[in-house]
């Protein structure tokens, strides 16, 4: 017992000096801090982006507004533009009617008439030359001289005939030609 009494006191005077503290090392408790801040950074970081990705799903809501209420504007306005542009396809169809029937393609057409009657009246006069020449002896002098003053008239006449022809006064163009076949000449 002596022997268990002897390590009771030795426990004793163990118990009996101050216990020492146990010392946590400085590397943990900075560890541990630092982890306590990474945590709340990291916290904080996802809050604010997903606070501010809310910010931009409004933002984009509010730009594709926008465009949408500017497509509408657009689309309003092309169809005003299609209605106005009937509108003048429609006034521009009576114009040409108006200028179909106006007195410039009257006047034009009245001179055309004209000048196939100069040709034909020009073709009957050296048809009638011709004949008179065959009657007249010693005619053939003044007779050239006649066909020749025709000729030159002839021309002159076609020549106006297809001015006038080319001549834009809103008429369609006719193809074919309305002008006299030449009579033929008797040579001496």
């Amino acid at each position: 017992m002596s022997q268990s009494v002897g390590k009771k006191d030795q426990s004793d005077a163990q118990d009996s000096t101050p216990p020492k503290k146990s010392k946590l090392p400085i590397g943990l408790i900075v560890s541990f801090l630092l982890c306590f801040l990474i945590s709340v950074s990291a916290s904080a970081a996802l809050t604010y982006f997903l606070t501010s990705s809310s910010n931009n799903e409004e933002m984009m809501a509010e730009t594709q507004t926008k465009v949408e209420n500017q497509l509408n504007a657009m689309r309003q306005s092309i169809e005003q533009q299609n209605t106005q542009l009937s509108a003048i396809s429609a006034e521009n169809e009576t114009l040409k009617t108006y200028l179909r029937h106006s007195s410039a393609n009257a006047l034009k057409n009245i001179l055309i008439d004209q000048e196939e009657n100069i040709q034909a009246y020009l073709a009957v006069m050296r048809q009638a030359i011709g004949d008179l020449s065959d009657m007249l002896p010693n005619s053939s002098d003044w007779e050239t001289t006649y066909q020749y003053q025709m000729d030159l008239a002839l021309k002159a006449s076609m020549e106006r005939t297809t001015l006038l022809n080319l001549l834009k006064t809103g008429e369609p163009q006719k193809n074919n030609s309305s002008l006299p076949p030449k009579s033929p000449t008797k040579s001496n």
